[in-house]
């Protein structure tokens, strides 16, 4: 064999040998993971303030469905723009700072390791994309997926987000969609929330506990055939929380043969103030859970529109959630089978409630606040709400009372020859009364400056009852452009505590045990004792007259 063709076995040998190595060496999980590790995942995206909406899409695997959840800022009709939720039919959200928090979470992503480039390992690390149109029923390992556009509507991420990395408290499995490498990176997750109550301002009456006034809880039902209301009963209360006691009962009637009846409060029968104190801080904890679109035709003040009852779908849809219209005199509006109660705050706001039947399918409640680790997945109920104004309750301003003006006695004409004879006088008389002159001048002018500060401060009074008038009327205005839209999906839990019967209201009087001792005692002793000496000094007097003289 000659040199060259040595030279070729040599080279076809070392080929095989090479060829062999490469095959049998373990498979490397990354391509060139040096040239990935430290570049930015969104170089361009620095300024979360751009960010003008966000999806999340999220795969539900216990019920096979994927869930998007959005905010975005939109226009309104009068040319602003308001941040919405346009999987709630666009709910007003109170997301400017949250949104900007979730996107600053994503800013400066960097890429610290490749987990992988193989999708058959996407499920591995749970980063398969929750796509609709892909994800099959009974899928595992399916990611969150989270896009933020501009107001443009350019995009300026878009990140499918996995497991988190064992042992490495913070990093995630992360992807970007379209794509098969695996990264892990620093992301915070905390921020991207999906719950709708937690982009929205969830206190529903925006009540302090302190300014409730008084309480209507209204007994009613509605005859669905005729349209009409029944009315049974009404409990009306005050609250001072100042006062001794606070809770004042103003009148317990029932509605009987077409006219108010009242009814006697039993002996043995008080007024239930822990009840109705859990009344009074549940209205303080309404929250709201989730949002339903008024039908049209439904005023702020639940009014209903002479052809509503022309909207078949919509009559319908409320009935089946407990609200019915119907006619109240010459009043037609949307009642409820569960009656109503009304709040009045000392600022004139007077709350309507009127509760529905319970909500099916509806979101849970599942805030954290105070400490509270629980949460709560009770049944929820429907509710519709409105504000009127209510002046009874402000303090009318009590004016003083203004001194009558007194009239300046007419000066007579006087005889040519009374004018000459007084002019013949001395000076002194004429002194006399300018000195008595000057003194009803100063009288006149210490009366008029009196008037003047009474009328001063009347106006001040007036003026400050017509502030807090004005100010009552402005604050049922915003409440009702807040309701205007809207019901609402509230807790069952925290109904049942606002919507007390009568016998929640009262309850029966209990004795302390030592008092019952003493009063069994009292009634022994009672009949065994001669009479005690009265300690009126009146029959002490008659008893000695009795005695007589010498006794």
């Amino acid at each position: 064999m000659n040199e060259n063709a040595k030279t070729m076995v040599f080279i076809g040998a070392a080929a095989v040998v090479a060829l062999v190595v490469w095959v049998t060496q373990p498979a490397s999980p990354v391509s060139d993971p040096n040239d990935l590790r430290g570049q930015a995942l969104f170089p361009e995206f620095d300024d979360p303030l751009a960010a003008t909406s966000m999806e999340i899409v999220e795969f539900d695997e216990d019920r096979s469905e994927v869930r998007p959840f959005q905010v975005a800022q939109a226009e309104t009709k009068d040319g602003k723009r308001r941040w919405s939720i346009p999987s709630h039919d666009n709910y007003p959200a109170d997301a400017e700072d949250q949104l900007a928090d979730a996107a600053a979470g994503m800013m400066g992503l960097e890429i610290l390791n490749v987990a992988s480039d193989s999708p058959g390992e996407h499920e591995e690390y749970g980063v398969v994309d929750p796509d609709p149109k892909t994800v099959k029923v009974g899928a595992t390992g399916v990611g969150t997926r989270v896009t933020m556009k501009d107001s443009t509507g350019k995009e300026l991420l878009s990140l499918i987000i996995g497991n988190e990395v064992e042992g490495r408290d913070g990093l995630r499995y992360v992807r970007l969609p379209g794509k098969d490498q695996v990264f892990t990176t620093a992301v915070k997750t905390d921020k991207l929330a999906t719950e709708f109550e937690e982009w929205i301002e969830k206190d529903l009456l925006k009540l302090s506990t302190w300014d409730i006034r008084r309480l209507w809880l209204r007994n009613h039902a509605v005859d669905e055939l005729q349209g009409a209301l029944i009315q049974r009963g009404e409990i009306t209360l005050d609250y001072d929380d100042t006062g001794d006691p606070k809770w004042k009962l103003l009148k317990d009637e029932e509605f009987k043969e077409g006219e108010w009846v009242a009814v006697p409060t039993p002996d043995d029968e008080e007024l239930n103030t822990e009840k109705l104190d859990d009344l009074k801080s549940a209205l303080d904890d309404l929250k709201i859970v989730d949002v339903r679109r008024k039908p049209a035709g439904l005023s702020a003040n639940l009014k209903a529109a002479d052809d509503f009852t022309n909207n078949r779908d919509a009559v319908e849809s409320l009935a089946g959630r407990g609200f019915y219209v119907a006619k109240l005199g010459d009043r037609v509006e949307l009642f409820s089978n569960e009656g109503e109660v009304r709040c009045l705050m000392k600022s004139g706001v007077e709350y309507v409630l009127r509760f529905g039947e319970i909500a099916t399918g509806s979101a849970t409640s599942s805030s954290k606040e105070d400490g509270d680790d629980s949460t709560s997945s009770g049944l929820n109920r429907y509710l519709f709400v409105a504000c009127e104004f209510n002046p009874d309750i402000i303090p009318k301003p009590e004016f003083e009372e203004l001194p009558p003006e007194e009239e300046e006695p007419a000066e007579e004409a006087k005889p040519a020859e009374e004018e000459k004879a007084e002019g013949e006088e001395t000076a002194e008389p004429a002194d006399a009364d300018a000195e008595t002159a000057d003194d009803a001048s100063e009288e006149k002018s210490q009366a008029d400056a009196e008037r003047e500060r009474i009328e001063k401060d009347n106006q001040r009074k007036q003026d400050e009852y017509d502030e807090k008038v004005k100010e009552g009327q402005d604050k049922v205005k915003e409440l009702n452009a807040r309701f205007s839209d809207w019901y609402y999906v509230i807790s069952d839990e925290v109904f049942q505590k606002i919507h007390l019967d009568r016998e929640d209201v009262f309850k029966k009087k209990e004795k302390e045990e030592e008092e019952e001792e003493k009063e069994g005692e009292d009634a022994a002793a009672g009949s065994n004792e001669e009479p005690a000496e009265s300690d009126n000094p009146i029959d002490s007097f008659d008893a000695l007259k009795e005695s007589g003289p010498g006794e």
